[in-house]
């Protein structure tokens, strides 16, 4: 049976973790819409381990994604049939070539690599990624609508790309249920890293890319170990820190005090969050900002930067501070954890700002732009 709409996601990995978590929460959410009767269908194929298998240079790993991606998958997808397609991560946006366009939906999450690449973020990209990125992101103005995460990525959008305005439609993602106040598995994490009782946490949630901004959040956290006068913790979720930010570290005397969690599944990571004192989120930017609508659902504060998404989504439940300015976010972090009426007043309105975005809410918008289409 050729389904309504078929949404297609990027390959499994380690790497499209968020974009697995974003198409499985809105495949489940459009199924569980009460007025809405389309069929619905979600193709998301096992990452291809073509040289790879032989092991060895990881450089086989690399050209292995990138056949996928610029080859196996897009054809693949000419004998697939569907009255919508919806390409759910603008990274794979270039897949339209394979599809009719006049029913083709795109995601678009951020443009991190071409703002980069524009001078907007202070961070260097190499050339081949810059114009990889560029020649996907030209595909996007071929689709009938593009779904923009947040009025910040619409923008940007609107000033980076040749998507028409009126094409461009905000659907903000939302927030996993899962995702709630849970003293107990706060306990558990405590005991199950071995922090003392008593210890303070600073909480970042990290993959390795430099926009994440660890360098300032690592100087900050230099800055407030030395004010709070109690043990301090920066527990680190994800990604493991770069070279030259685990030489920051120790420069700066704080590598005992970071806690790596590594790679870690939802349960454990909505313990951590309960765990937390404060949730550092110091991006240089983001599309949107899950971390800190995921700790405000917990009850967790938040400081964070000053960009435009995390501004949008946090309103004024969250602690806001310049970009790259360690001063700034040291002060901010200080406020939270030693001030415990301002870190009671954060939770609140993180918890109370957090209800409006729900994946029901995603979906209902994200069904309403498949119907125009469908008619």
């Amino acid at each position: 049976m050729t389904p309504d709409v078929l949404l297609l996601a990027p390959p499994v990995s380690p790497e499209a973790r968020s974009m697995t978590r974003y198409a499985g929460e809105l495949y489940a959410a459009l199924q569980a819409l009460p007025t809405w009767r389309r069929s619905l269908a979600l193709e998301q194929p096992r990452a291809a381990r073509y040289l790879s298998r032989a092991g060895g240079d990881p450089s086989l790993g690399r050209f292995d994604r990138a056949w996928q991606r610029y080859i196996t998958y897009p054809r693949a997808l000419r004998s697939r049939r569907a009255a919508v397609f919806h390409i759910l991560d603008h990274g794979y946006a270039h897949l339209v070539r394979s599809l009719d366009p006049d029913r083709a939906v795109i995601t678009c999450h951020d443009l991190v690599p071409l703002l980069a690449s524009e001078g907007v973020i202070p961070m260097t990209v190499s050339p081949l990624l810059a114009r990889t990125f560029r020649w996907r992101l030209a595909h996007l103005s071929r689709a009938r609508a593009v779904i923009a995460i947040s009025r910040a990525t619409a923008s940007t959008l609107q000033q980076y790309t040749r998507v028409r305005p009126e094409r461009i439609i905000v659907v903000p993602l939302g927030v996993s249920s899962s995702f709630r106040r849970m003293p107990d598995a706060a306990s558990a994490v405590r005991g199950s890293a071995g922090l003392p009782p008593g210890t303070s946490i600073v909480l970042q949630i990290a993959t390795g890319g430099r926009y994440k901004n660890t360098a300032t959040l690592l100087e900050a956290f230099a800055r407030v170990r030395m004010r709070v006068g109690r043990a301090l913790t920066l527990v680190r979720v994800g990604a493991p820190l770069r070279e030259d930010e685990a030489a920051l570290a120790s420069t700066l005397g704080v590598s005992a005090a970071i806690h790596h969690t590594g790679t870690i599944d939802d349960n454990t990571l909505v313990g951590w969050y309960n765990a937390a004192d404060v949730l550092a989120f110091p991006s240089l930017w983001e599309g949107f900002g899950w971390p800190p609508l995921e700790a405000m659902a917990c009850g967790t504060p938040v400081v964070a930067s000053d960009i435009p998404a995390v501004a949008e989504v946090t309103g004024d439940a969250g602690l806001l501070v310049p970009v790259a300015d360690p001063a700034a976010l040291a002060e901010a972090l200080e406020r939270v954890l030693t001030d415990p009426a301002l870190a009671a007043s954060l939770g609140a309105k993180g918890l109370e700002r957090a209800r409006e975005y729900t994946w029901a809410r995603t979906a209902s918008g994200t069904a309403a732009v498949y119907d125009q289409i469908l008619g």
